[in-house]
């Protein structure tokens, strides 16, 4: 389990760093190019309810274009001979619609149509690999949000329950059912409960951070409430008063030994997703239109680089509607890290979560030089959408 932590947090670093300065910034030299065409795909309506509480942003932005070509150089010298940034873009494009993949990886509506749609469940195949004499462990991976009135405990100093009452709160359910586990023998529902909505509590199936809210000592948290598994007929519950009643410790209910039976499971569970996450890359394709093949790449001449794709391949039907398709490929490095990052897939600038994602994630260890190599892939395989109110 040791090792399992390490790696993840050595790749929530990485994936820190990339999405970071080591994709910008001085000292660097990028060029874009652009060529093609593509015609967009359509919508069919499918049946619509109602949701209480959106985000504030839309998914994507789509508009007609012109054609136009544009070529334009920026040169950036600073006062020190050595820092020099050189940016160079040429743009050609047909008459076509442009989309653009605004909000890769939030939990943001979705438009289709004109009208407003909230993600409200997901189910994705998920693969990890720890590293490359691991086997590839595999699990299917369904989300689903929404409220639920739940009773809120909390002890005192002297260890006893107190209520906190029943308060209506959303509900982040992740349901975990192994293909190919590490310990996982049976069906593990993990479910959280915020005050208010939580874009991270809706994209990861398992966060490393939900347990530190449930220290003993007690959180400082005003929006986490609280946390329950269940697997295997055990089920262990932490519920945090701290929203509705201050000055109390969180209330554990239930087989605290539920952890012995997925603990390596849920290292897994957390380390292909946080890599996937947290690569900076995605936000690369928020200002380039991605209905028409793209490619750009970077380098800061300091051993950190990366080179990027992507090209329209149709469409792809989910939750009665249809959303273009975009494929993409990537690769970073950084040789003073000893950081290799390479990937491919699919995604929809109509959609915030990927469609489908491979990617390989190498770190060198610096004190022993040894290389780990940790394998991640998920695809989506289905989502329900709820119409939002105007």
């Amino acid at each position: 389990m040791k090792r399992i932590l390490t790696a993840t947090l050595v790749l929530l670093l990485l994936g820190m760093v990339v999405a970071s300065g080591c994709l910008g910034g001085e000292g660097s030299s990028s060029s874009i190019s652009t060529s093609g065409s593509s015609t967009a795909g359509t919508s069919t309506t499918g049946s619509s309810t109602t949701y209480t509480s959106i985000p504030t942003e839309t998914t994507s932005t789509t508009e007609t274009s012109t054609a136009t070509t544009t070529t334009s150089t920026t040169t950036t010298t600073s006062s020190t001979p050595s820092t020099t940034t050189t940016t160079t873009t040429t743009t050609t494009q047909t008459p076509a619609e442009e989309a653009y993949w605004t909000n890769p990886w939030e939990y943001a509506p979705v438009e289709i149509d004109g009208d407003r749609y909230i993600i409200t469940y997901y189910k994705y195949d998920y693969r990890v690999q720890p590293n490359q004499s691991a086997p590839t462990y595999e699990y299917v991976v369904e989300k689903s949000v929404g409220k639920e009135k739940i009773h809120v405990y909390g002890m005192d100093m002297q260890g006893n329950r107190v209520d906190a009452g029943e308060h209506e709160v959303y509900a982040y359910k992740t349901v975990v059912t192994p293909v190919k586990a590490a310990g996982l023998e049976d069906t593990l529902t993990v479910t959280v409960w915020y005050v208010s909505n939580e874009s991270r509590a809706f994209l990861y199936p398992w966060d490393v951070m939900w347990l530190s809210y449930a220290s003993p000592t007690g959180t400082t948290s005003d929006v986490f409430v609280g946390i329950k598994l269940e697997y295997g007929g055990k089920s262990f519950t932490v519920t945090n008063p701290n929203p509705f009643q201050s000055g109390l410790f969180p209330y554990f209910e239930g087989d605290q030994e539920v952890f012995n039976d997925i603990n390596e499971d849920l290292g897994y569970l957390y380390m292909g997703w946080v890599a996937v996450i947290n690569l900076g890359l995605w936000y690369e394709w928020s200002d380039v239109n991605v209905l028409v093949p793209q490619s750009g790449a970077w380098t800061d001449m300091e051993g950190h680089s990366y080179e990027w794709s992507t090209s329209p391949d149709g469409s792809a039907t989910y939750g009665g509607h249809s959303f273009k398709l975009v494929d993409f490929s990537w690769k970073y490095e950084g040789t003073v890290e000893g950081v290799q990052l390479q990937g491919k897939g699919k995604f929809s600038p109509d959609l915030p979560l990927a469609v489908e994602s491979e990617g390989h994630y190498a770190y060198k260890d610096s004190s022993t030089g040894e290389t780990t190599v940790i394998y991640g892939y998920i695809k989506l395989e289905d989502l329900k959408l709820e119409k939002v109110n105007p």
